[in-house]
């Protein structure tokens, strides 16, 4: 008797812990919008990638984006590589430059940390001074570029084209539109989270599991 209600329990207890689970509804907090229609990246580079249709993290790192290392640093440990396995995901970063030599040296060392294959979702693109002005004058923020057209803060633009972030920051009644790569805690615990939740209400509920993951799906 004793041996029937371990088994019995053993049965039960598993499956009505599933059918609870299944019951519940997904918990996420829909992400505010603080600008629309952020300028196609594709008007000014051709046969170039799109930001529409896709859900972006962007950056500026200007004419001298090694200055920028701790912040590359930071955003591809704690962000990029969590967010890399989705396929409408990607990294973008916007440099000053034609042909600078200092993108190749950050790529390689991408490469070496990630592996080659993981970073065809990270793109590098150029353009001039007056494109990338015009591109961030397009973004609410909080502070201008820098003399070398850079800045420490990230960006999440959705697949409408559109900046998302997050209202009333720790209660404090604070909107967030953008985040500051070199913050570590910005970007584990508020890049990251609006990032999967703009991909949630933009993704998962119009796609199945297999076409939203990527080949490295875990």
């Amino acid at each position: 008797m004793k041996k029937t209600i371990i088994l019995s329990l053993l049965f039960i207890g598993p499956l009505a812990f599933f059918i609870f689970l299944s019951m519940g509804e997904v918990n996420f907090k829909p992400c505010e919008t603080f600008k629309t229609n952020v300028i196609e990246v594709a008007n000014f580079k051709k046969d170039t990638t799109s930001f529409k249709n896709n859900i972006n993290i962007v950056h500026f790192l200007g004419k001298n984006p090694n200055l920028k290392d701790t912040q590359l640093f930071n955003i591809n440990e704690v962000a990029f590589k969590k967010l890399a396995k989705y396929k409408k995901f990607q990294m973008i970063s916007f440099y000053v430059g034609e042909n600078n030599p200092k993108i190749e040296i950050i790529k390689n060392r991408l490469i070496k940390t990630n592996g080659s294959e993981d970073l065809y979702k990270w793109k590098f693109i150029c353009l001039d001074s007056l494109q990338t002005q015009t591109l961030y004058n397009s973004l609410k923020t909080k502070s201008s570029l820098d003399h070398n057209f850079a800045s420490d803060d990230a960006f999440i633009i959705d697949k409408k084209n559109n900046q998302r972030g997050r209202t009333d920051d720790d209660k404090l009644g604070e909107d967030v539109f953008c985040y500051n790569m070199l913050s570590v805690n910005d970007l584990k615990n508020k890049l990251v989270t609006d990032t999967k939740n703009v991909f949630y209400e933009q993704e998962v509920s119009t796609t199945s599991r297999k076409e939203r993951l990527g080949k490295d799906e875990k």
